[in-house]
């Protein structure tokens, strides 16, 4: 992780999300009272830095273990988002599949979304689906 990951979103944020790409889809979780999506991510823990927060949430939402490797942008709301990569094969899953069982009382499912075919309808949050688009055009995802 860089060191300066969390030195870049400032103003003292609460909570914090990642931009998982999957080709030309992002990956984003299904909320299970909206039944919209949103990005793997939530609140930050007391004396947690900010980089930990979306890789933490990522792993209590989806399972899965990124690298929170690039600062993205802060949405006005205060989300900030980060840039993680996933070598896990993220590719090769369907567009739709379950969240893991112990993230299923808040996740109802997983799935991988064109940023640019979403509708802010679809959105938990509808002023995300801008910062959504930003996000994925910004991401460089290193290669090894």
């Amino acid at each position: 992780m860089q060191q300066n990951i969390g030195q870049q979103a400032q103003a003292s944020p609460i909570a914090a999300a990642c931009l998982i790409k999957a080709n030309s889809k992002v990956l984003l979780v299904e909320h299970r009272l909206s039944g919209k999506f949103d990005f793997p991510g939530g609140g930050r823990g007391e004396g947690e830095s900010l980089a930990c927060t979306p890789h933490r949430e990522t792993w209590e939402e989806t399972g899965f273990n990124v690298e929170v490797s690039q600062y993205l942008l802060t949405t006005k709301n205060g989300l900030v988002l980060f840039g993680c990569q996933l070598d896990a094969g993220l590719e090769s899953l369907p567009d739709k599949f379950e969240a893991p069982r112990w993230a299923q009382v808040e996740i109802t499912g997983l799935a991988k979304i064109d940023p640019f075919v979403i509708d802010q309808n679809a959105m938990r949050f509808a002023d995300d689906l801008i910062p959504l688009r930003d996000g994925y055009t910004q991401f460089v995802i290193n290669q090894p």
